[in-house]
């Protein structure tokens, strides 16, 4: 007979409000969300010029250059990067005309991209000490250099928001563990079905080692669950058509809800949406409907929560996405690291700053919930090709613990989250 494990009791508090109530006002256009960013950063902005310059440049509107004629100014305002390897529907019906076929690009950025800086009113072409490679579309920043003439400004420093405040990390007299897992896809069900045998046994305690376990308090599945990529789209010439879900996606959605079953028994479990899972598809994406798990949605152990997920344990304040605002930033600039990707949007002070330019959102008008009002403790993206952890130190003494969470139905391994002092460790549910 396997020992009765008894899993340690947390305060879990789920903070994800902002994201799960997005507008449904469709009306309005994309321009609102960049007023409604820069808005919001120009105040944030201010008191790092402050910090960093004082008052010894004045700040300007880009619109005023041409008149104040300053030898050296600040100007505040969002990035735009014109890549001319940008997708583009206009062009694709253009390409798609020709007779010879166009190459597949899953990497946007060229030595002909040129960065912009534009704010409600004004545009100018940036040039000087700033690297475009490392930037993407819909950053706000405040720039310090000088007007050239003809609409291009010339940057000698720039800074950005960078990260907020953080409440003091509590302390924890024990080891408490929140267990990650990501890209489940069971559309492959056959492939991962020993591998999650294996994990709910091990969840379960039936195979040892359950101090460890019962310290295990809660499981997060960051998305794509049901499939890791699109399914294959059938031709058509209809331009008005109903896409029905495949069986396979049919049979997915049940395997998940059986799967989900047996966990919801042992342990509380918070499943977002992804990429290509059966929810809305712009960001915020809202929680999978209850309707798809009739048979665990009955536990109150089962939580279905949006993405970007915002919670809290035992006071460790957690955030993250399902991973999709990390790949278009490394899709659109010469980051290479998931990590280093990470770490810039806390510099940038933005979850999703692509959006909603490569990026699908909700056309937002009176506030952009992506950004971070407060500094996380843990900052993590699912559907990553591999592990990896990092810890990431602010100005202000800030210590973030950044974790890229793998693909699970490629590597079968999940992280394992330390509460008490931020460590991670990949776990691998391989059974050969």
């Amino acid at each position: 007979m396997p020992l009765k494990v008894e899993r340690k009791c947390t305060n879990y508090k789920n903070c994800s409000d902002k994201f799960t109530c997005p507008s449904t006002d469709f009306t309005k256009q994309y321009c609102s969300i960049y007023l409604a960013r820069l808005e919001q950063m120009e105040v944030l902005l201010m008191d790092r010029i402050k910090q960093k310059w004082g008052n010894k440049y004045p700040v300007c509107k880009l619109h005023k250059l041409s008149e104040e004629q300053y030898t050296k100014c600040i100007v505040i305002g969002t990035l735009f990067k014109d890549q001319k390897l940008k997708p583009s529907v206009l062009k694709r019906i253009a390409e798609g005309n020709q007779l010879v076929p166009q190459p597949i690009l899953t990497h946007f950025t060229d030595e002909s991209d040129v960065l912009f800086m534009e704010d409600e009113v004004q545009r100018y072409q940036l040039s000087g000490n700033i690297d475009i490679k490392k930037l993407v579309t819909g950053i706000s920043c405040a720039l310090l250099g000088k007007d050239e003439g003809k609409g291009k400004f010339k940057v000698d420093e720039f800074i950005f928001a960078n990260m907020r405040d953080q409440i003091e990390r509590p302390v924890l007299t024990e080891s408490l563990y929140v267990l990650f897992l990501s890209g489940i896809n069971f559309v492959e069900h056959e492939k991962i079905a020993l591998h999650l045998q294996l994990l709910t046994y091990w969840i379960s305690g039936l195979l040892g080692n359950t101090d460890l376990i019962s310290r295990v308090c809660r499981v997060v599945i960051a998305g794509n669950s049901i499939r890791n990529k699109p399914p294959k789209a059938k031709p058509t010439i209809s331009l008005v058509s109903r896409t029905t879900e495949s069986p396979e996606t049919i049979e997915a959605v049940k395997n998940f809800d059986s799967f989900l079953l047996k966990m919801c028994q042992v342990i509380d479990i918070d499943i977002m949406p992804g990429e290509h899972d059966p929810s809305n598809h712009i960001l915020p994406q809202r929680p999978i409907h209850f309707c798809m798990f009739p048979e665990s949605s009955l536990y109150k152990s089962f939580n279905q929560v949006s993405n970007p997920y915002f919670c809290e344990v035992e006071g460790i304040k957690i955030i993250g996405t399902s991973g999709q605002p990390i790949n278009d930033i490394l899709r659109y600039s010469d980051i290479t690291s998931n990590l280093e990707a990470m770490e810039s949007c806390l510099i940038w002070n933005h979850l999703a700053p692509t959006a909603p330019d490569t990026l699908g959102c909700f056309p937002f008008y009176n506030k952009d919930p992506f950004i971070l009002t407060q500094c996380p403790h843990v900052l993590f993206a699912g559907n990553q090709e591999q592990f990896g952890t990092k810890f990431v130190t602010g100005e202000d003494g800030q210590k973030i613990c950044l974790i890229s969470i793998p693909d699970f139905s490629k590597t079968f391994q999940g992280v394992l989250l330390n509460l008490k002092d931020l460590s991670c460790k990949s776990i691998s549910f391989q059974t050969n």
